[in-house]
């Protein structure tokens, strides 16, 4: 742990953090324009990843309601982003005061302007997450959404919200647990490759019109040119995570297959045509069936947790 204290002190990593920031911040232009890149900009595949997400047949946020018997008093979105979780976490009636933070200030600024628009009561904030103080016991809900796996000081991060959370406080992490920086497993470029296979040409083309056939591993070196704390150390949140806290609620939301396949080939399966569909349900098939009996790890994980002797 030391290692990385040391390393936030340094150039190297605040030239890097400036890079993530301007790159997420530039990123608000991507959603903007409402593109289809990834598995989850896709609305029926993301709908099959929320049921996953499902606890107790409620979606976590208002499962939290239900479970604390009504709102937290308080929430902290960790990457907060432009804040739409957190916003949906407010209408879901699972926080009366929200509060998060982000390292992007663009992001940051977006999500203030929501949350003055919509009236919902808190503060979001930019600052460094890896160097983040919390104050004790001031939260009844953390909470991070696909954000913490670019986070580098876990065990900090985990300390702070560890001591944040008050005596019936929720620590929940919606999350990429994947192989560290996008170095797949043979397995998962294997399977992904062979399912590919089965589709037509016409769901495998990429924009510029090459057929897809595999999706490679990355170089290190490339993955941190395009985000430089891409699942920075991302292989290691879910054992972490046990060691902070009581687990008490586990989700596998899949994205082993589904993450590597759809990569940039998602826009041709929408509109959904029937061909589109029998792929999609057939592809949920196969990851479904490899995650829940063990043969395949879930990359994407919903972990639910509290402290210890709460």
């Amino acid at each position: 742990m030391l290692r990385w204290k040391e390393y936030l002190r340094s150039s190297d990593y605040k030239a890097r953090a400036a890079a993530e920031s301007k790159k997420w911040g530039k990123h608000l232009e991507v959603e903007a324009r409402g593109e289809m890149n990834a598995w989850l900009d896709h609305p029926e595949i993301a709908a099959h990843y929320r049921e996953r997400c499902r606890i107790d047949g409620l979606d976590w946020m208002r499962w939290v309601r239900h479970h604390l018997g009504g709102p937290a008093a308080r929430s902290l979105d960790l990457g907060c982003g432009a804040a739409a979780r957190s916003l949906a976490v407010w209408e879901a009636g699972a926080s009366a005061h929200l509060e998060g933070t982000d390292i992007s200030e663009d992001r940051v600024a977006e999500g203030e302007r929501k949350r003055q628009s919509l009236g919902a009561p808190g503060r979001f904030w930019a600052d460094d997450v890896n160097a983040l103080t919390l104050e004790p016991g001031r939260y009844d809900l953390i909470f991070s959404a696909h954000s913490f796996h670019h986070f580098l000081e876990l065990e900090h991060v985990m300390e702070q919200v560890e001591r944040a959370l008050t005596p019936r406080g929720l620590f929940i992490l919606e999350e990429f647990v994947g192989p560290t920086q996008f170095q797949w497993t043979d397995l998962q470029m294997d399977l992904t490759a062979g399912l590919l296979k089965f589709l037509p040409e016409s769901l495998r083309r990429f924009r510029w019109n090459a057929v897809k056939h595999v999706e490679g591993r990355p170089t290190v070196e490339e993955v941190v040119a395009v985000s430089p704390f891409e699942s920075i150390r991302s292989a290691e949140i879910g054992p972490l995570f046990e060691k902070y806290f009581d687990l008490f609620v586990v989700r596998n939301l899949g994205g082993t297959i589904q993450h590597l396949l759809y990569n940039g080939i998602a826009h041709n399966f929408w509109p959904v045509t029937d061909e589109a569909s029998r792929a999609i349900q057939g592809i949920f098939a196969i990851e479904d069936r490899l995650i829940d009996s063990g043969l395949l790890p879930s990359d994407f994980m919903l972990l639910v947790g509290r402290r210890r002797g709460g």
